[in-house]
């Protein structure tokens, strides 16, 4: 093909390559861009409910109607099956324990799951600390969440006693035989002695976006590589 005073004859091998990574790059971008919009849209619900009044929360009721939402809760807690979430840090006081708890709802029976607060390692580690539990009919108010459900794990010891790596829902379903609801609480204010982990929550959207235009400028150079070395002067 001549184009002007060149002429422009793409291999067969090179020209399969490129389009196949192309072809895959593109697709990434696409896949982060979706990635994007999604996480947008969790923000967005993010910042609309937490404008709305405390949630009495009494029994069963689908993760999505109260996620993100401030709820109060009043039951008892199941002190026998507090689990620890190792390795969560808070700036300025080190690594330390994620307290989770779950908490029999008064009236229906249901439990939910409710992270009370972290608390730094002891001089005992890897065991965790002792954190009391209360007895009796307690009050708790905090932010419906969802736990990470993807994470990396360097060791099959996902679960040592009552201490966790990474706890999922599924995760603490197995190790308590508890058939707790499909969220947890983050307790505001904390537990008694412990550290108070509520953050505003970011959906990252931000990051996928410069995912999407770095796959995207990938996809961009390869396409013009392409044309600039299957691209000759004619003589």
């Amino acid at each position: 093909m001549r184009i002007g005073g060149y002429r422009f004859a793409p291999r067969v091998v090179p020209t399969v390559a490129a389009a196949a990574f192309i072809a895959l790059t593109g697709s990434l971008s696409v896949w982060q861009a979706h990635r994007a919009q999604e996480k947008e849209r969790r923000q967005a619900l993010y910042e609309a409910r937490t404008l709305e009044p405390p949630l009495l929360l009494a029994g069963p009721v689908p993760a999505e109607d109260v996620l993100y939402r401030r709820v109060r809760a009043s039951g008892r807690w199941i002190a026998e099956k507090q689990a620890y979430v190792d390795n969560r840090v808070i700036e300025g006081r080190g690594a330390g324990y994620a307290v989770v708890t779950p908490l029999r709802l008064e009236g229906s029976g249901a439990v939910v799951l409710v992270e009370r607060g972290w608390v730094v390692r002891g001089s005992a580690y890897p065991a965790p600390p002792q954190v009391p539990v209360a007895s009796g009919v307690v009050q708790v108010t905090g932010l419906v969440t969802e736990p990470q459900a993807r994470f990396v794990e360097l060791s099959g010891d996902a679960i040592a006693g009552s201490v966790f790596q990474n706890l999922t829902l599924d995760r603490y379903r197995r190790w308590s035989g508890l058939d707790i609801l499909p969220f947890e609480i983050a307790a505001d204010p904390p537990g008694p002695g412990l550290v108070a982990m509520t953050e505003r929550p970011d959906a990252g959207a931000q990051r996928n976006r410069e995912y999407q235009a770095t796959w995207l400028l990938f996809a961009a150079t390869a396409a013009a590589l392409w044309i600039g070395l299957n691209l000759r002067k004619m003589p």
